[in-house]
């Protein structure tokens, strides 16, 4: 096995250190004793003289007088610690100045020495300086190196969210167009038949068919082109029942020919905000359809004795307290709710619980559902799915910022 190469030194090899005394003849006799240990040594008579020094050209250690004129000691330390925590600041104190020692401890001083210093201790004091920088530089590497290593693990963490979100998106597709093209398959079936037996009826009925199921693959590229683009926005000050009673108004025949009753609650007028009537008349009436739709057949009677097929639309505004984080306040709430079958179970979800290509109604694909909640949160708002009841129905809950 081949021995390892050495490491870096992590420090250099001579020490820089500034040397602050007022008295000259100490700080020739340190300065010259320091050498001889492995400093490169600069002076300073005085603190404030250190401190611009020290701000110039930061030294490894500052060793200083605690007694000077002007700026001392401890104001030195505190000023360089303030400004430079990684310096390591020795403290020189006379025998009785003990408590202006235990002062320099607190303000961060890695050490004091009494004078006259003698050289074992001052040697002592240095090397451990040296070990306390050394501590900071291999944790300030090794601190890096785990940075880069999150950074590294995240990027491999998003790229397989986003290939299992491609691999999601790709599955509910091919689901979608693997029932549209079912339902071509059967039309195709029907116009032979028709063919062959010569019956108008059956090629009547395989056209609607072919229409029909044109129609959800032209609604499916549709969907996907709004996906791919942002929302060219317009807000303006509206009233915010306006576009709820627009759909309602829309819907009612529809609503009818299905045997839906359309209730509107609209609570959130008169007084005018200000949003895209329009964004939100779209996410509305992509709700408000999916909610009629989710009962299947058409043209049934309500039975009497049963629960009635029951749509309904109503609105409120919002304050901070009861908005979605996403949302803020002052907002508006608009809620579509039905009685029908309710969403199918869905495994998958994506990280806030939103079910990808799940659709209520019959043979939807669920795009529709996810372009909406797009718009939404393009309006700085959100779109949440939950049971209306224990017993079935969707409670589709679209809030909108206003502020």
């Amino acid at each position: 096995m081949s021995a390892q190469p050495p490491l870096p030194p992590l420090l250099p090899l001579l020490l820089p250190l500034l040397l602050v005394d007022d008295e000259e003849g100490i700080r020739t006799v340190l300065a010259l004793l320091l050498a001889d240990m492995g400093c490169a040594v600069r002076t300073a008579a005085s603190g404030a003289e250190a401190l611009s020094m020290v701000r110039a050209d930061p030294p490894a250690v500052v060793l200083t007088d605690v007694r000077m004129p002007g700026m001392d000691g401890i104001d030195l330390l505190r000023a360089v610690k303030a400004e430079f925590p990684g310096v390591e600041v020795l403290v020189l104190t006379g025998h009785g100045d003990m408590e202006l020692a235990v002062s320099s401890l607190r303000f961060g001083a890695g050490d004091f020495l009494t004078k006259p210093v003698a050289p074992e201790a001052l040697e002592v004091a240095l090397d451990r300086a040296r070990q306390r920088m050394a501590l900071r530089e291999a944790l300030r590497r090794h601190t890096e190196e785990l940075e880069l290593l999150v950074a590294q693990r995240t990027r491999q963490l998003l790229h397989a969210e986003r290939l299992a979100a491609v691999g999601e998106t790709a599955a509910g597709l091919a689901h979608a167009i693997k029932n549209m093209a079912g339902g071509l398959e059967g039309a195709m079936f029907v116009l032979e038949k028709g063919l062959e037996l010569d019956r108008r009826d059956y090629l009547e009925q395989g056209w609607r068919m072919v229409r029909d199921d044109v129609a959800r693959v032209r609604d499916l590229a549709v969907r996907l082109l709004d996906m791919g683009r942002a929302a060219a926005l317009s807000p303006r000050p509206c009233d915010p029942d306006g576009p709820l009673r627009d759909v309602a108004r829309l819907l009612a025949p529809r609503a009818a020919t299905a045997g839906v009753a359309l209730e509107v609650q609209a609570r959130a007028g008169p007084e005018p905000v200000l949003l895209d009537p329009d964004a939100v008349h779209r996410c509305l009436m992509d709700l408000a359809v999916n909610a009629i739709e989710a009962f299947g057949g058409q043209g049934e009677e309500r039975r009497a004795d049963g629960p009635s097929r029951r749509v309904v639309l109503h609105s409120r505004r919002t304050a901070s307290s009861e908005s979605a984080e996403s949302v803020g306040a002052p907002g508006v709430e608009y809620v579509v709710e039905d009685n029908g079958p309710g969403l199918p179970p869905r495994n998958s979800k994506d990280a806030d619980g939103f079910a990808a290509f799940v659709s209520a109604k019959p043979g939807g694909s669920g795009v529709g559902l996810m372009a909406t909640r797009k718009l939404a949160r393009e309006m700085g708002g959100e779109l949440e799915l939950s049971p209306a009841s224990p017993e079935g129905g969707v409670r589709a809950v679209l809030r909108v910022r206003t502020g």
